[in-house]
């Protein structure tokens, strides 16, 4: 800040030492509640992914039909 500003801010009254706290920026309720739908989406495609995987390629990543049968039917635990 120059001179001139801390001139004017003190003619105003206002000094640095008086600080006002940054506001608070919250995302509306639709953002937040498309975000959460476009991760649904994204972990149901992938899991519909490894269902279609044959047994060859699913031992290639180190899993068993029955294991990735479990995981292609858990429910999300998706953070907001």
């Amino acid at each position: 800040m120059g001179a001139i500003d801390t001139i004017l801010n003190s003619m105003r009254g206002q000094h640095f030492d008086q600080t006002c706290p940054a506001p608070v920026k919250t995302l509306p309720v639709w953002v937040l509640a498309w975000r959460w739908y476009c991760r649904c989406v994204d972990f149901n495609r992938s899991r519909r992914q490894l269902r279609g995987l044959s047994d060859h390629q699913l031992a290639d990543i180190g899993m068993d039909r029955e294991k990735a049968d479990r995981e292609a039917d858990r429910w999300p635990k998706l953070k907001v």
